[in-house]
């Protein structure tokens, strides 16, 4: 009887030696599956965490860019509004303009068939004399009819107190007469300064009144200078009219 237990007995151990070797196998694998799946979820993780901090960042961008954009358009808003401003005031200064040349061309009708001329450049005009029109050879004095002129000039000036004027002699290049104790530049600056104090006895402001002299050295006729015909050109005096341009800088420097 105890000769047939034993066989039993160790089949039995042998089977659960082998049940206890399958289950350490198994577990192994199972638990090798989970340390996979931790490392996988703990991967994910971080790259979700990374993934927000990106959202983050581009959010933050996202939102810096929409203040830059919203920055931009209330700035276009601004410089179309003085774009519009400006163009407003340059309308005007152009339109005070041909005004101030009509007056004037009004005024001197009479002389220009003398040579007088009247243009308008550079938000400028300018009225030039000829000798023949204003003043005698190598005489810086005025006779009533020259006065006359100026008076008309005078008025076109007290009419708009922005407007200043810019009084320019101008000779020819022969020299001048031995004994008469001054050049052409003398002369020239006579001329204007005679001009000048016609203009403010007329009543013009002495703010708006500028006196020069160019003497020879700014002729209107370069070519064979010493002809007849470019001689009387050069010989004259000219008016630089310039309107106040000081609101149209004041828009542009904002």
């Amino acid at each position: 009887m105890k000769i047939a237990i034993k066989p039993v007995i160790l089949g039995l151990a042998i089977c659960a030696t082998l049940t206890s070797c399958v289950s350490k196998k198994k577990y192994d694998t199972l638990q090798g599956e989970k340390d996979a799946l931790a490392q996988s979820l703990a991967e994910s993780q971080d790259r979700i965490k990374t993934l927000e901090e990106q959202n983050e960042a581009l959010t933050a961008d996202k939102d810096a860019l929409t203040a830059d954009l919203n920055q931009v358009k209330e700035d276009l808003k601004m410089t179309m509004a003085q774009v519009e401003e400006i163009k407003g005031l340059v309308a005007a200064k152009e339109a005070e303009i041909s005004k101030i040349q009509g007056d004037i061309k009004t005024a001197f009708a009479g002389y220009e068939e003398a040579g007088l001329t009247i243009e308008a450049s550079n938000d400028q005009i300018l009225i030039s004399m000829p000798e023949q029109v204003l003043f005698r050879s190598s005489s810086a004095s005025l006779d009533k009819g020259d006065r006359e002129i100026i008076a008309k000039l005078a008025e076109v000036l007290k009419a708009d107190a922005s407007l200043s004027v810019i009084v320019e002699g101008h000779t020819d290049n022969a020299k001048m007469k031995e004994g008469v104790g001054y050049d052409n530049w003398d002369l020239s600056v006579r001329r204007s300064m005679t001009v000048v104090r016609t203009l403010i006895r007329e009543g013009v402001a002495p703010e708006q009144i500028t006196a020069a002299g160019s003497g020879e050295y700014n002729p209107a006729v370069t070519e064979d200078a010493s002809s007849k015909e470019a001689r009387e050109a050069n010989r004259r005096t000219e008016f630089i009219i310039v309107p106040n341009l000081s609101e149209l800088f004041k828009v542009y420097k904002g």
